[in-house]
């Protein structure tokens, strides 16, 4: 029977990774514009790490979390997200004794969901996190560095959304209230409501539920509960992003579904996604650093998430400006000819050229053919007579010439050729 990949896993077949590899390193360009650094984080941890960090009655954590024990009787998990991991890397390494650190990120995550469009259970993203402030002119930094992306990169249908969550006083403050106004009307929520009264009550706005929906609807804001400090924190972050001319709309029922956010939450959705339209979500977390055992300080980070993204620009039928290799193809007809040919790949290559053989060593005709579906733009022909000559045929597939050039000449002629061609 054959082995196929896992259901809610995928192959990312050469003819997607281009866009994947054009999307990761544009922004990587960009967000190193804004003094952002990469970092690479391990894709397992000790699964205390995002209970402690996410929290243990959150979904991700206590349904969806991929965890196993070593043979060290370790308890391991694969990495559900990136915002833990980069802030334990911050404390181990000592990444903020230079003030202000910030990093990005790209890679897999991991979360044991039910499989469907734009939610896998390896799933890709890549984000920015800044840590060391809580200086709200950053939050609008951040935010306008998505839009920037997406911007830049022609996206059109998408919207912001932000909310202030506050601070750990005020969440403690509003659940109360909000209790309150739910221990009326618990028999008429959901189970997973029910059980988040005891747990996580602020995370009942997160409910897709119809019957759930229009009792939130109607609860009281968190935005309306905030202490001063908050309030103040969270004006001056939209007056930055209007300063900057970044469009977004205050969503007070946005909250997120992990409880280190403090004050600053949003999420970017695309009209085109149905039910799963977020494709990049963020906020602050100024807790989390002291609670993973560090000297309290503020950070706020963002993700992507790739797949999301893709389908998105599909939807959009957004073309990215990816520019192939000029590949070249060699063909050898003969052993003697293709000793020859295989040669002259190598020296080829040594010179950053992009050079494909026809290893299948099969008629003249198919080999054309095949370089034809390869959309390789010059073929090198050598057979008996060519090698007798010490010259070799370079075919142009573009415009269908061809040229007899000598051995000596081959590498000149062919980056002579490349350099003047317009259609390259």
């Amino acid at each position: 029977m054959q082995i196929k990949a896992l259901k809610g896993v995928n192959d990312i077949l050469p003819v997607e990774i281009e866009i994947w590899n054009y999307l990761e390193n544009y922004a990587a360009k960009l967000f190193s514009l804004y003094g952002y650094h990469e970092i690479r984080i391990p894709i397992i941890e000790e699964s205390s790490l995002f209970i402690r960090s996410i929290g243990s009655e959150t979904d991700i954590v206590s349904k969806e979390m991929y965890t196993f024990t070593d043979k060290g009787q370790r308890k391991i998990a694969l990495r559900p997200e990136a915002t833990a991991s980069i802030v334990r890397a911050y404390l181990e390494h000592n990444l903020g004794q230079q003030g202000l650190c910030k990093l990005f990120y790209r890679g897999p995550m991991f979360r044991g969901e039910k499989p469907q469009l734009g939610r896998n259970r390896q799933f890709y993203q890549f984000g920015i996190e800044a840590l060391g402030t809580d200086n709200p002119y950053l939050d609008a930094e951040i935010i306008s560095l998505a839009y920037l992306f997406l911007k830049q990169n022609n996206f059109k249908n998408f919207t912001i959304s932000i909310n202030s969550v506050g601070c750990t006083q005020d969440k403690i403050v509003f659940s109360k209230i909000l209790s309150l106004y739910l221990a009326d009307k618990k028999d008429a929520l959901c189970q997973h409501c029910q059980s988040r009264l005891e747990h996580s009550i602020l995370r009942v706005f997160d409910c897709k539920n119809k019957n759930c929906r229009k009792i939130i609807n109607s609860a009281p804001k968190i935005i309306d509960h905030l202490c001063e400090q908050c309030k103040a924190h969270f004006l001056t972050v939209k007056n930055a992003l209007s300063l900057i001319d970044v469009n977004y709309n205050v969503d007070p029922f946005l909250v997120r579904g992990l409880d280190y956010y403090t004050q600053t939450v949003f999420e970017i959705c695309h009209s085109g996604l149905g039910a799963q339209s977020t494709i990049c979500a963020g906020g602050r977390y100024n807790n989390l650093i002291s609670d993973l055992g560090g000297q309290p300080a503020g950070a706020i980070g963002f993700a992507f998430g790739m797949e999301r993204l893709i389908i998105a620009a599909a939807k959009e039928n957004i073309l990215f400006p990816i520019v192939g290799q000029t590949t070249v193809f060699a063909i050898g007809l003969g052993q003697k000819s293709f000793d020859e040919i295989f040669k002259i790949a190598a020296s080829l290559r040594e010179k950053q050229m992009f050079v494909c053989i026809g290893y299948e060593q099969k008629s003249l005709k198919a080999q054309m053919r095949k370089a034809n579906k390869l959309q390789c733009s010059y073929v090198l022909i050598l057979g008996e007579d060519e090698l007798a000559a010490n010259s070799i045929i370079i075919k142009d597939m573009t415009t269908g010439t061809q040229q007899l050039v000598k051995l000596e000449r081959i590498a000149v002629e062919l980056k002579a050729k490349m350099d003047a061609s317009p259609h390259l």
